[in-house]
């Protein structure tokens, strides 16, 4: 809260600067031991700042309505600044870790959730995409808006496109409009969309399907791809960080297992492989050759009758 309303409240100005209170920024103070989640304690921090006028927005909004693919950090492990819309005549009190932005929210871009002003989601990506550090941190971010696959909460690509279609001259619309043409509601996590990208723009490697189930000639799944290219065969795993534990790591070895025993050929990609972009092009580009090679194969695309009654593939579907 503002010092001013805890003096308000009772607390005297010589408590406020004891043990039992912490100071967050310039006029705001907290009880000590009030600790949380860090990402929305860096958030409730600015909150007091706000006056009537103000919102959160960015990849703070996306995380106070509880998208967590959203931290606050960079793609560099960086701390991202809050961004606050300020519109002129607003007036925020400058404090580290606030992003005063001027541009102003129309009245549907704004939602007021439980007292907290923030924009709407499809506004928040919309910032998020046209400020991301490059088109392809923008289609990230955009992917992981629009993602049914996670199960965090979510926005639709027409929602966000009409927020772009509304806005004109803006710092980064061009990136912003760009990154809608390669949006996609399935992709599961960022590195599934850097991977993507790759394989598309660098490799080449066309009409990509995402998360898509495959079967055996007798209608049992094998597993669900993160990239197939269907007139080939090529399956393209990427792999996060939690792919190096224990369990995850034996799901996946087990499923490429049935992926190749069924003529599909599987190339595995990691974050570190993204250091080297045009080497991992190349390595995805022999592997599609090495698919199209491939003649023995026994998988479909066809979904057995079966499949639109399991509840365990509802998030494929």
């Amino acid at each position: 809260m503002r010092t001013s309303d805890a003096l308000a409240a009772g607390w005297s100005a010589k408590a406020l600067r004891g043990p039992a209170w912490q100071r967050q920024a310039h006029g705001v103070v907290r009880p000590a031991g009030s600790g949380g989640d860090p990402t929305i304690e860096r958030i409730a921090a600015v909150r007091p700042l706000l006056t009537g006028a103000c919102a959160i927005g960015g990849w703070a909004s996306l995380r106070i309505q509880g998208n967590e693919w959203f931290t606050g950090s960079g793609h560099d492990r960086t701390v991202r600044r809050v961004l606050v819309h300020c519109p002129a005549g607003a007036q925020l009190r400058p404090t580290r870790g606030v992003e005063p932005c001027r541009a102003g929210l129309y009245p549907d871009e704004f939602l007021d959730l439980d007292g907290w002003p923030v924009s709407t989601m499809a506004r928040a990506v919309y910032d998020e995409m046209r400020t991301a550090r490059d088109f392809r941190e923008a289609v990230v971010a955009l992917d992981m808006v629009l993602s049914t696959t996670h199960g965090a909460p979510r926005t639709t690509l027409d929602r966000v496109d009409a927020v772009v279609a509304s806005h004109r001259k803006t710092r980064g619309i061009v990136q912003a409009r760009r990154a809608l043409g390669w949006a996609s509601c399935r992709s599961a996590s960022p590195w599934e969309t850097r991977t993507r990208l790759v394989a598309r723009i660098d490799a080449g490697i066309p009409a990509l399907r995402v998360n898509a189930p495959l079967f055996g000639p007798g209608g049992e799944l094998l597993g669900v791809a993160d990239l197939l290219e269907p007139e080939s065969g090529l399956v393209i795993e990427s792999d996060g960080a939690h792919h190096r534990e224990a369990v995850p790591h034996a799901e996946d070895n087990a499923r490429e297992e049935r992926f190749e025993d069924h003529g599909l050929v599987v190339a595995r990609v990691s974050a570190l492989d993204h250091r080297d972009r045009w080497s991992l092009a190349g390595r995805l580009v022999t592997a599609w050759m090495r698919a199209r090679r491939t003649r023995a194969a026994s998988w479909t695309l066809d979904e057995p009758v079966w499949w639109g009654d399991w509840e365990p593939g509802r998030r494929w579907r």
